[in-house]
């Protein structure tokens, strides 16, 4: 699919809508989940796909394809964030909550009802939480990604993680 692609100036529209249909659930998907919102997702999809199109000639072979297309689609969906001025708690002068164990069985409901909760967090726990659950991001990672120290992305984990917790067990 990639070698669609190797000389740049010749992408035909066929070309495009073939990548397209092949990866855009899972740029959509890594969107939503990181901005919370259907229209800003799918405008951060499409946005990813520019710049997938526009820089396609800078990727090697399939197999990266997949991480660097993924990197784009979270930094995307962050810089759309951003542009809603993301709240993060200084975490100076508060203590660093401890990890809770989770019931696993009092939480066993179903993956819509989780995402849907996921969307009523305030969006600095819902980016940090998305990005280390569900898009496999160190906490270094996120942290440089988002510009902020990595003791707050912890405590931002913790307490985002706890948060989603509290509203999944509120719907049973």
């Amino acid at each position: 699919m990639i070698a669609l692609f190797r000389n740049t100036q010749k992408q035909t529209a066929a070309s495009q809508t073939a990548l397209y249909n092949r990866h855009y659930r899972r740029i959509y998907n890594t969107c939503l989940r990181i901005i919370g919102n259907t229209m800003d997702a799918e405008e951060a999809m499409h946005d990813t796909f520019l710049k997938i199109f526009d820089n396609l000639d800078k990727i090697s072979d399939e197999k990266a394809f997949y991480s660097w297309s993924q990197s784009i689609a979270i930094r995307t969906a962050i810089d759309r964030v951003r542009k809603k001025k993301i709240y993060f708690e200084p975490v100076d002068n508060l203590a660093m909550p401890e990890e809770e164990a989770i019931d696993e069985e009092q939480l066993q409901l179903s993956v819509a009802h989780v995402k849907q909760k996921l969307k009523e967090l305030p969006d600095g726990y819902r980016v940090i939480v998305s990005m280390r659950l569900f898009e496999g991001c160190e906490f270094e990672e996120i942290a440089k990604e988002l510009n902020i120290k990595e003791p707050s992305v912890r405590s931002q984990f913790i307490r985002g993680r706890r948060k989603l917790a509290e509203l999944v067990k509120n719907i049973t």
